[in-house]
C-alpha cells in the first residue's frame, strides 16, 4: 500500500529543508544523483581536494563532479520554491514596497501583502491597491496571516518559474526533443520548429513514469522488511537451539561431574564461540538490510514529496534524476544467510575413551530434531545391531561398543579474542597505578634503528555503559583514564559523566551542571574537564564547577585532551587553544600545512598532538608548536572518514574507522602498522577509544557497549 502523501505544512515544519551537514536551513541547495540535497557551501567543503568525485555524506554513494565542480551540480528548484515560503518568517518587520519606490518614507510598516504582486503594503497603499482596475481583483491578505503561513498553499500555487535566458519571462512550454522548459521567447526563437507541449501536459505525461517506479521501490522496501523479519526469526531459532544444547550439556554433565568437568567446559566454550561467530555474520547482514531500508525509504519519501508538492517545471526537472535513482533501488537484492544451528551428539558409553559430548553445527531441516530424539534413535539402532550379532554368534555376548559419532570431527572455531593463559604472560598490578608497566620487547643494540612495535590485542572484558537510572540508550561520545584503574565515560544521551573500573564495575558519576550534555572529556589530576556545545567546563573532584569558558563557534563539537598534567587543549575552528587549570588561555596552536582544518577528535602525544581532520579526511600528527610531523591521508585510511584517535605509552597512534568496524595502528612517525582491532574482535560501529593504565585499550561502540583489551607488543620485521 502506498504511503500517505505528505502535506505542504509537514514539508515546511519538518527537517526536510534542513541541511544534514551544517544542520541549518538549506542555502543555495544542490541536489545529487542519489536525491540528497545539501548547501552549496557545505558541498564545497566536502569536495575540497577532490577533482573527480565526492561522497554523499548520507548514503556514501560516489558522485562524479561535472566540469564546473560543485557549481555545476544541479540546483534543486523544488527546494528553492519551498524555501521562499519560510524565508519571510525569519526577517525583520517588513516595510511598504510602493512607498520606497515613489520616494516616500522607507520605514512605513507593511500591514498586508498582495499575493499576485508579491508586494508588502502599508495601510494607505492597501486601500489604493483595490481602487485600480489592474489590481482590483488581486488577492491582498493581512501581514500577520501571511507570516504565520496561513496562505502558503495559495502562494505555492501562484509561484512562477522564470526563464534564465529572458528576464521576467515565465516558463510555459516544454520542448520534447530538447527535454527543456521554455518561455514564450524561447518558443518563438530557437525551438520554433520543435514539437512542444505545455508544462502541464509534460508534467502529466511524466507523473506515471515516476509513480510506476515508485511502486517498484515500495515493493523493494517491503521485501527488505520481510527479509529482515525472517533474519530475526532465524536468530531467534538460533538462540533457542543454543539454549537447548546448553541445557542438554548441563543435564548430561550433572550426572558425572567429577569425570566430565573438563569436557563440559570444552563443549560450552565451543558452543559459545560458534554461536558468536554466526551471530556476527547475521548482524552484518542485518545492519546492511537496515541501511538499505533507510536509504530506500528516504528516497521514496522524497519522490512522494516531489509528486505531491512539486510544480510542473520541478517535476520535469527532477524526473530523470528520480527515475534513475528509483531504478537503482528497485534492483537491490542480497544473499540470504544460511544459519547453521548447533547440534549435540552424546556417546552413551561412559567407559569409552571417546569424548562423551560431540558438538556440530548443521544447516537445513536436519538441525530441527531435538538431541534427545537423536539419542533415542541411536540407542534403538545399537540395540538392534547387538541382537543381530547375538543371533549370528549363538548368543555369545559382545563387548559393548560406543555409538559412533556422525559426521566429521569438529573443527576449531576462530575465536574473536585471545584468552589462552600461555599467551597472556605475567600480569602487572591490576588497574594501573604505581608499578604499572607496558609489556614491550627489549630495545635493540645501540647503533641500529629499532623497528616499530606492532601492538596486538588480548581481550579482557566487555560491559554496557547503561546504568539503572538511565532513561535512554547510552551514546558514548568521550572516554578518558580517571584515577587509579578507572575510566570516565561521557554519555551525551543521558547527560552524565560515568565512572567505571577497567573490569566494568560501575563506580558512580561525576556531577555535571543541569541540562548540560558532555561531549568530550579529559581528566587532569583530580579535576575533570569536558566540552558541551560551544562551552568548556572544569570541575573539581566533587563535581563542583571551577570555571566555564565560551569557545568560538566554528564547529558543531569541540575535541578535548589533557596536556602534561596541568593544561587542557581544545580544538576551536582551525586551531587549538591551550588553557591552564586557572582558566587562562596560555597558548594558541595552529597546525602547519593548511588553514582549512577541522579537528573533530584530538589526543595528546609525546611533545605534540594527533587529530582527525574531517576537512582533509586525514589524521595529522604535529608538534607542540604546530609543526607538522606526519599526515596519514585518506588512502592510508581505506578512503574512510577518520574517527576517534588515541596514543599509547610507546607512541603508537590508534585511529577508529567506524565505517569499516576497525581500529588501525600507526607508528609515531605516521607509518601504517596495520589493523589493531576488526569485526573479528566484536567491533560493531566503534565510536571513541582511549588508552588507560597498564596498557589497557578501551573502545566504546555506538550501542553503548565498551570493550577492554590488553595491548601487547612484538617487533615488526623490516
Amino acid at each position: 500500500m502506498a504511503a500517505k502523501a505528505p502535506s505542504l505544512a509537514e514539508a515546511l515544519t519538518s527537517g526536510f529543508l534542513t541541511c544534514s551537514v551544517c544542520l541549518e536551513r538549506l542555502r543555495q541547495p544542490k541536489i545529487l544523483p542519489c536525491l540528497h540535497t545539501y548547501c552549496h557551501p557545505c558541498l564545497k567543503k566536502l569536495a575540497a581536494g577532490r577533482k573527480k568525485d565526492l561522497q554523499c555524506p548520507e548514503c556514501r554513494q560516489s558522485v562524479p563532479l561535472p566540469p564546473g565542480g560543485v557549481d555545476g551540480l544541479k540546483t534543486n528548484f523544488f527546494i528553492n520554491g519551498l524555501l521562499d515560503l519560510v524565508c519571510p518568517a525569519g526577517k525583520a518587520q517588513p516595510t511598504c514596497s510602493p512607498c520606497r519606490l515613489i520616494g516616500q518614507s522607507a520605514n512605513r510598516v507593511a500591514v498586508s501583502r498582495c499575493l499576485d504582486c508579491a508586494d508588502d503594503l502599508c495601510q494607505a497603499c492597501t486601500g489604493g491597491h483595490h481602487c485600480s482596475r489592474l489590481t482590483h481583483a488581486h488577492c491582498v491578505v493581512d501581514m500577520e496571516s501571511y507570516l504565520s503561513g496561513e496562505y502558503n498553499e495559495e502562494i505555492r500555487k501562484r509561484q512562477a518559474s522564470r526563464c534564465k535566458e529572458h528576464a521576467g519571462e515565465e516558463l510555459r512550454f516544454f520542448c520534447t526533443p530538447c527535454a527543456a522548459p521554455l518561455c514564450r521567447e524561447c518558443r518563438l526563437g530557437p525551438h520554433l520548429q520543435h514539437p512542444c507541449l505545455s508544462l502541464a501536459e509534460a508534467a502529466e505525461a511524466r507523473r506515471p513514469i515516476i509513480a510506476g517506479l515508485l511502486v517498484g521501490v515500495e515493493e523493494t522496501v517491503q521485501r527488505i522488511q520481510r527479509g529482515r523479519a525472517s533474519l530475526e526469526e532465524e536468530l531467534r531459532v538460533l538462540e533457542a537451539h543454543g539454549v537447548a544444547v546448553r541445557e542438554a550439556v548441563e543435564r548430561t554433565c550433572s550426572r558425572v561431574v567429577a569425570q566430565l568437568l573438563a569436557q563440559q567446559e570444552e563443549v560450552l566454550a565451543q558452543l559459545s564461540e560458534g554461536l558468536e561467530e554466526r551471530k556476527k555474520a547475521a548482524e552484518v547482514l542485518r545492519s546492511e538490510l537496515e541501511f538499505q531500508e533507510q536509504v530506500a525509504s528516504s528516497t521514496v519519501a522524497f519522490a512522494q514529496k516531489v509528486l505531491s508538492l512539486g510544480r510542473e517545471p520541478e517535476i520535469v526537472s527532477l524526473e530523470q534524476l528520480i527515475s534513475e535513482r528509483l531504478r537503482q533501488l528497485q534492483d537491490f537484492s542480497w544473499e540470504p544467510l544460511a544459519i547453521r544451528l548447533p547440534q549435540l551428539e552424546i556417546c552413551s558409553d561412559l567407559q569409552s575413551s571417546r569424548s562423551l559430548l560431540h558438538l556440530t553445527f548443521r544447516e537445513g531441516k536436519q538441525a530441527l530434531r531435538r538431541p534427545e530424539e537423536e539419542k533415542d534413535q541411536k540407542e534403538k539402532a545399537r540395540e538392534g545391531k547387538e541382537r543381530e550379532e547375538r543371533a549370528t554368534n549363538g548368543g555369545a555376548r559382545k563387548q559393548q561398543q560406543p555409538v559412533p559419532l556422525l559426521g566429521p570431527e569438529p573443527q576449531a572455531l576462530p575465536s574473536p579474542f585471545v584468552t589462552s593463559r600461555e599467551t597472556l604472560g605475567p600480569e602487572g598490578p591490576p588497574g594501573g597505578g604505581p608499578g604499572s608497566r607496558v609489556e614491550a620487547p627489549l630495545p635493540p643494540p645501540k647503533g641500529t634503528e629499532a623497528p616499530p612495535l606492532l601492538p596486538k590485542p588480548t581481550f579482557l572484558c566487555s560491559f554496557w555503559a547503561k546504568t539503572s537510572t538511565d532513561k535512554k540508550r547510552p551514546r558514548v561520545t568521550g572516554l578518558c583514564p580517571y584515577g587509579c584503574g578507572e575510566i570516565l565515560v561521557a554519555d551525551e544521551q543521558n547527560r552524565k559523566l560515568k565512572r567505571f573500573s577497567l573490569q566494568g564495575d560501575f563506580k558512580g558519576t561525576v556531577p555535571v551542571p543541569s541540562e548540560v550534555a558532555p561531549f568530550s572529556v579529559a581528566a587532569v589530576g583530580s579535576k575533570v574537564a569536558f566540552t558541551a556545545g560551544s562551552q568548556l567546563y572544569l570541575l573539581n573532584g566533587e563535581g563542583a564547577l571551577v570555571w566555564q569558558k565560551a569557545l568560538k563557534r566554528g564547529q558543531a563539537s569541540h575535541a578535548l585532551t589533557a596536556v602534561g598534567g596541568d593544561r587542557l587543549a581544545v580544538s576551536v575552528a582551525r586551531h587549538l587553544e591551550v588553557y591552564n587549570l586557572e582558566g587562562r588561555l596560555v597558548e594558541r596552536i595552529v597546525p602547519e600545512g593548511t588553514q582549512e582544518r577541522c579537528l573533530v577528535f584530538l589526543a595528546s602525544r609525546k611533545q605534540g598532538f594527533v587529530g582527525s581532520d574531517w576537512y582533509r579526511q586525514s589524521v595529522v600528527l604535529f608538534g607542540g608548536e604546530g609543526d607538522l610531523v606526519a599526515e596519514c591521508r585518506k588512502e592510508q585510511l581505506s578512503e574512510c572518514q577518520p574517527g576517534a584517535v588515541c596514543v599509547d605509552a610507546v607512541g603508537t597512534v590508534y585511529v577508529v574507522l567506524r565505517e569499516q568496524n576497525k581500529v588501525v595502528a600507526f607508528s609515531e612517525k605516521g607509518e601504517v602498522l596495520g589493523p589493531f582491532l576488526t569485526a573479528d574482535n566484536s567491533l560493531d560501529r566503534p565510536r571513541v577509544a582511549t588508552v588507560a593504565g597498564d596498557g589497557r585499550f578501551v573502545v566504546a561502540l555506538s550501542n553503548g557497549t565498551v570493550h577492554v583489551f590488553k595491548i601487547r607488543y612484538q617487533r615488526k620485521s623490516r
